[in-house]
């Protein structure tokens, strides 16, 4: 799988782009690095208006990536793991043996975060402080991310589109609300950076300068397809000390 994302890499070039699963609304386009193997473009949340949710970006897959105990800060649970997997066997049952279920340290106003290229669940620790039904519902809340992207293959899907909802019908949530009103304590970082389209004008905070070149997302899908180009490349300023 590496070698052929390399190859389409080299092939296409600056022409591809991947999509992230589960942004909506504007954004910015970031470039991706050759030399550190990552030839493809990435998509990066609108951190404007997305003030209650971490950014998120789609890495090219490679052997390894997350092992299947996860990262240092994801604590896998296996009774959650196997609760899971009872969901899904009559539903997907080539998906229910590969799913991953656990806990993500780093999580907090987020209730849970379905990442369907691992066929992992990751949830909020703070869910467990509030109920065992919340940690249920947020639990077939991602299997429903899951199911729904098994069901379609790779076809790009609308987060919350038909197929997440029939999918929450099929796991016994129908009407299921797209996000969560629990009462998280989230952390308020200082924005110093300020990002602003030579374009449209567009501006985004940002807590930390950008490493990469990011251009206007709305601007970049207006004008140009959705491909990165240098005409919408953020220009970036730092704000005044208040």
């Amino acid at each position: 799988m590496s070698s052929f994302i390399h190859q389409v890499g080299q092939k296409v070039g600056s022409q591809m782009r991947l999509l992230f699963d589960g942004m909506l609304g504007n954004g910015m386009l970031e470039e991706g690095d050759p030399e550190k193997g990552e030839p493809l473009r990435r998509i990066v949340g609108d951190v404007a208006k997305t003030t209650t949710a971490p950014i998120t970006s789609l890495t090219p897959i490679t052997p390894g990536t997350i092992s299947a105990r996860g990262r240092k800060w994801q604590k896998r649970d296996f009774n959650l793991e196997e609760r899971a997997r009872r969901y899904l066997d009559s539903h997907a049952p080539k998906l229910a043996p590969l799913l991953v279920v656990g806990w993500n340290l780093r999580m907090r106003t987020t209730a849970g975060v379905a990442i369907t290229s691992h066929s992992a669940v990751w949830l909020n620790p703070a869910l467990r402080a509030i109920s065992e039904e919340e940690v249920e519902k947020t639990l077939l809340h991602e299997l429903a991310h899951l199911l729904a992207q098994h069901r379609h293959g790779r076809r790009r899907l609308a987060p919350h589109g038909p197929e997440w909802m029939q999918a929450c019908i099929d796991l016994g949530i129908p009407g299921e609300s797209r996000t969560h009103q629990l009462p998280f304590v989230g952390r308020r970082m200082k924005r110093h950076y300020l990002l602003r389209c030579p374009g449209c004008g567009e501006s985004h905070e940002r807590v930390r300068a950008p490493r990469r070149a990011l251009a206007c997302l709305s601007c970049c899908r207006r004008q140009n397809g959705g491909i990165y180009h240098e005409c919408f490349r953020f220009v970036i300023s730092r704000k005044p000390e208040e």
